[in-house]
Parts: structure tokens; sequence; C-alpha cells
């Protein structure tokens, strides 16, 4: 996927797999989104689940992408930053380099590595 593109439905379908709720593409401002309800995932061996947003193109060159969360899940990540889109607040935590040119699937997996494992930091 290039910078320019948006999402196909087989890609948004590939993240569907991973949400108990709706996947969808949103824009806010100059963000290129992907809304996800319900995304469950592991962290630090716990099963989670929370609405999160991928940004497809974050405005920093060493962090092109961004994933935001309901809630800081600690895990011994840096959670630098807070974010006010979509209107709420989210939440992320500082993991650099997930390039803005793979499928949205592996930049979503490439973000949720880090909290799988006990201390990520």
């Amino acid at each position: 996927m290039s910078e320019r593109e948006t999402p196909t439905e087989e890609e948004l379908d590939a993240i569907r797999t991973v949400c108990s709720g709706e996947v969808s593409y949103r824009t806010d401002g100059w963000r290129r989104l992907i809304h996800m309800v319900g995304l469950r995932f592991n962290a630090a061996g716990q099963c989670r689940e929370m609405d999160a947003l991928l940004c497809l193109n974050h405005d920093n060159s060493t962090y092109p992408t961004k994933l935001y969360l309901t809630e800081n899940v600690g895990c011994g990540l840096n959670w630098n930053e807070t974010a006010y889109v979509l209107g709420r607040n989210w939440h992320t935590f500082s993991w650099a380099n997930v390039p803005n040119n793979l499928p949205p699937f592996e930049v979503l997996a490439n973000h949720l590595a880090p909290m799988r494992m006990e201390n990520a930091a």
C-alpha cells in the first residue's frame, strides 16, 4: 500500500479477523486512519480488547505509522503521547520504524508485537 492509497476492503477484512466490532477507514485532518472497534490482542500475557486507531501516515519519518489505543496497557513500553483524534483521547507508545508501505494488517501486527513481551523496553 503506498502512502497515497486508502485500504482496500480485502485489507480491512484482514483486520476484521482480530476485532469484535466495526472496522472502517477514516480521516481526521492529515491523518489516514483505520478505526477498529474491539481490537483483540495480547499484552504481557493477558488477552485484551479495546477500540484502536491505526494511523497509516504519521507526520514523523521515524514514526511513519502509529497505533492508538483507548488505554495505556503498560508492558514496559514508553507511552509518551496522548492524542485527540476523531473526537476522543487516545494513548500511544513509542515504537519506531514501522513502515507505511506494508499492508495495514502487517503494520498492525508490527505495532502489537512489542506488547506480547513481558518487558518490551
